[in-house]
């Protein structure tokens, strides 16, 4: 065997491997969402929907499971244009300032979780803040801003900023620029980035428990106290939720995202050339 192909071979051995450890322990908790048993146990002794019925028809899991779609709708909603106006001006900026934000932009992906939780609920205590949902949004706001953050990046470090000059050229002020030129270019970006932060306050239970609490517990909360208190399927019926959830999110904001780029592009092209560049700026 020639040593390229050989490389090959291994290459694709070791990236399925990778995609097996990845992916499997979230497939095997689907089958435990049908089992017929009363207790968590693999392989399952039987198949039932017993479970899922139990799930969608229990008021306490349904209320769960809205406090977490409403919290990650609202983080993606409050996260992403933060993100997206920072990167931009990190883009922008100068190069001493940025070298200062961007960092600490970064921080909450160096802080551990819990001292976040932990400093948010003194900080409600301090202020006499009530918890609940908004601030769960908050909590999760600053986890997501990162994210946000790096990937709109990503999009805007390979977007020709000469394009934003000949729009001001063609007649654009600066929003308009922003919004008809930059955001359509950079959607893919942008649309990973919501996908993301949807992903992370779907998934974040911490920030929740410090300051919902049993209260107003979300999905990964009322998970997480019913896996302790008792081990019944009620759980991987949960985790099989959010997981389909994934799995549609990621396919809609793909086909999303591909047909804001295809749009994104025709409209800046469209937008540059629509307008003659002015005879001021010729003789210029």
């Amino acid at each position: 065997m020639k040593p390229r192909l050989a490389t090959r071979w291994v290459g694709a051995i070791f990236g399925i491997l990778v995609a097996a450890y990845l992916v499997i322990p979230a497939l095997i908790v689907i089958p435990l969402a049908f089992s017929s048993g009363q207790f968590l146990q693999f392989p399952v002794p039987g198949f039932s929907l017993e479970w899922v019925g139990q799930f969608f028809s229990d008021p306490d899991w349904m209320a769960a499971l809205s406090r977490s779609l409403v919290a990650a709708v609202c983080t993606a909603l409050i996260a992403v244009p933060i993100g997206t106006v920072a990167s931009y001006a990190i883009v922008r900026g100068r190069r001493g300032v940025t070298r200062v934000v961007e960092p600490v932009l970064m921080l909450p992906l160096l802080v551990p979780v819990v001292i976040s939780g932990f400093g948010l609920y003194l900080l409600t205590l301090l202020l006499h803040f009530p918890g609940g949902l908004p601030l769960v949004v908050l909590g999760h706001v600053g986890l997501a801003i990162p994210f946000v953050v790096t990937t709109v990046l990503a999009s805007l470090r390979t977007f020709d900023l000469r394009l934003l000059l000949a729009a001001r050229v063609s007649g654009a002020n600066p929003f308009q620029a922003f919004v008809r030129i930059l955001v359509p270019v950079i959607a893919p970006g942008i649309g990973a980035a919501a996908l993301i932060a949807l992903m992370t306050s779907l998934d974040e239970a911490v920030i929740a428990l410090f300051i919902a609490g049993d209260t107003e517990p979300t999905l990964p909360v009322m998970m997480y106290s019913n896996i302790t208190y008792s081990l019944n399927p009620l759980v991987p019926v949960a985790a099989t939720v959010l997981t389909v959830a994934t799995f549609v999110l990621l396919i809609g904001s793909f086909l999303l995202t591909r047909l804001a780029q295809r749009r994104g592009r025709a409209a800046a092209i469209v937008t540059v050339r629509a307008k003659e560049v002015p005879s001021e700026f010729l003789r210029s």
